[in-house]
């Protein structure tokens, strides 16, 4: 009985230090860096920024929208509420750019395989905030 406890007890924590499996980054999915030489991989990390950026400004503009649909507001709390907005915004992508130009090379080291980690930064960060930004205003 006490070695089925023990056995029991063992899979039990060996099932909890278990790692999850690791999730695909949006930058690593839409630019696989297994299958990319260097040329490709650049140009499709640029464009895969280019469309994060623009899918963030739509959904900004798409919030405000949102806003001002808002029934049971006066104009002026709508108004305030889309400068709020718009200056949380302007602080949020001053945080990426700073995240994204400074700290992401550190941690992404010397592994040049993996692409621009600035790209890379900037298209996961995007993301990580479009959802955020469409979540709260649908």
């Amino acid at each position: 009985m006490r070695l089925v406890f023990i056995a029991a007890a063992l899979s039990i924590l060996g099932a909890a230090a278990a790692p999850a499996a690791e999730t695909a980054r949006p930058s690593q999915t839409a630019c696989d860096t297994a299958r990319l030489g260097a040329r490709d991989l650049a140009e499709c990390l640029r464009g895969a920024a280019e469309k994060a950026e623009r899918d963030l400004r739509t959904t900004v503009e798409a919030a405000f929208k949102s806003i001002d649909q808002r029934q049971g507001l006066m104009s002026s709390q709508k108004g305030r509420w889309r400068r709020s907005l718009t200056e949380a915004q302007s602080l949020w992508a001053g945080w990426r750019d700073s995240e994204c130009q400074d700290v992401a090379p550190f941690e992404a080291g010397m592994a040049a395989k993996g692409g621009d980690p600035r790209l890379a930064c900037i298209i996961d960060a995007d993301d990580a905030r479009t959802a955020s930004l469409r979540a709260r205003y649908p």
